[in-house]
């Protein structure tokens, strides 16, 4: 089940108790999928399941008239929704002639109205994935996005071959807009959703950060292995000083060890960052010696 699917389920699962706000629910519906029929009808083209089920069940409640199913004409999931009702087809009519999105008579009216816009219209990417808000709607596309941004909400709007998409992308404008729709456990979900997801890239950053000191260690290491047993089989390990001299040896034979390791093994104790200097030394010097006894042969 898709997260769309999920949250459109809650929706239909927790219905308004107010008739005003379920006829604000409707609106929402409407306005962004419904077209008019002639003699005196609307219809809906919604996804098949939730959608279709819960407008069907508004339809009948606010307009006493028992609503149409059947399939898309030319396939696909989605269904039309059809009831010839004058007083639905009067207030869808007034809406594409410039009139009001929908009334609002008490404070939930308007989360009514934008739960409907959502479950006709909406699509929500996973979170998990992606932070995607978008609304295949029907009506005026210029009015819609308008209607978001008199709420606070700033859309982009594509345009494909066969339809506008009016999306969000910003995450704050996707919490914004289910805020606006009451639908807090959407919220949740999403804000859960960004803390894993900025855990998981913490988590990838220190492990990355903690591979690629791994691998500086690694090849340092072997350079200085490289270059102590080039000095033992060039007979110069002697030319180092006594002290540089023993740690090389040290490095060489223990070569598995980490540096915290190998400097406890030193006599008088020496710290990391100590024993890490004095290898560069020898690094440096076995260098020198070498190309020094290169140029003589």
């Amino acid at each position: 089940m898709s997260f769309s699917t999920e949250q459109k389920n809650e929706i239909a699962d927790q219905p308004f108790t107010k008739a005003c706000c379920r006829r604000a629910e409707l609106s929402g519906i409407l306005t962004t999928k419904g077209s008019l029929l002639d003699g005196g009808g609307i219809c809906l083209t919604l996804d098949r399941g939730v959608a279709t089920e819960h407008a069907a069940r508004l339809i009948k409640e606010v307009s006493a008239k028992e609503p149409e199913i059947s399939p898309l004409p030319k396939g696909g999931r989605g269904s039309l929704v059809r009831a010839y009702s004058p007083a639905l087809s009067r207030e869808l009519g007034a809406f594409f002639a410039g009139g009001e999105f929908f009334h609002e008579k008490c404070a939930q009216c308007r989360t009514a109205f934008f739960r409907g816009v959502f479950l006709a219209s909406g699509r929500m990417t996973d979170p998990s994935k992606q932070y995607r808000l978008e609304f295949h709607v029907k009506c005026d596309i210029a009015r819609f996005t308008e209607m978001l941004e008199e709420n606070g909400l700033s859309p982009l709007v594509s345009e494909k071959p066969k339809e506008t998409l009016v999306y969000f992308r910003n995450s704050g404008y996707i919490e914004d807009f289910f805020a606006l729709a009451g639908m807090n456990s959407t919220i949740f979900a999403l804000m859960n959703s960004k803390i894993q997801g900025e855990i998981r890239n913490n988590v990838n950053r220190v492990a990355n950060c903690e591979t690629s000191n791994i691998n500086k260690a690694v090849s340092a290491s072997a350079q200085q292995i490289s270059l102590i047993q080039e000095l033992i089989d060039r007979d110069l390990i002697s030319q180092l000083p006594d002290e540089l001299k023993k740690t090389a040896l040290l490095r060489l034979e223990h070569s598995d060890l980490s540096l915290s390791q190998l400097a406890a093994m030193i006599t008088p104790s020496i710290t990391k960052p100590g024993l890490s200097h004095r290898l560069r030394r020898i690094t440096e010097l076995a260098k020198e010696l070498v190309e020094r006894n290169k140029k003589r042969i």
